[in-house]
């Protein structure tokens, strides 16, 4: 059985609020096709990311304790 993220009363009205004690998983908007990119509670900044709808490479980035992605400029070599 899965871990449970967010709190089971509050899905009861359609809201995600998460568990006490657990952090959220970062998402980031894709700068291409701009839907929502699951990067995981690993993502850091310098990492490259591949957009699973339109297949656009991205660079993570960290604004003001936000994540981010930017189009990759170069992809460097090995990734």
């Amino acid at each position: 059985m899965p871990k449970k993220k967010y709190d089971p009363l509050w899905e009861l009205v359609d809201e995600k609020v998460a568990l006490q004690g657990v952090e959220p998983d970062a998402d980031a908007t894709c700068p291409y096709c701009h839907v929502t990119v699951h990067l995981g509670l690993q993502a850091s900044a310098g990492e490259y990311v591949e957009c699973g709808l339109c297949g656009g490479v991205s660079e993570v980035t960290k604004e003001d304790g936000n994540i981010l992605l930017q189009p990759a400029e170069a992809i460097p070599s090995g990734q």
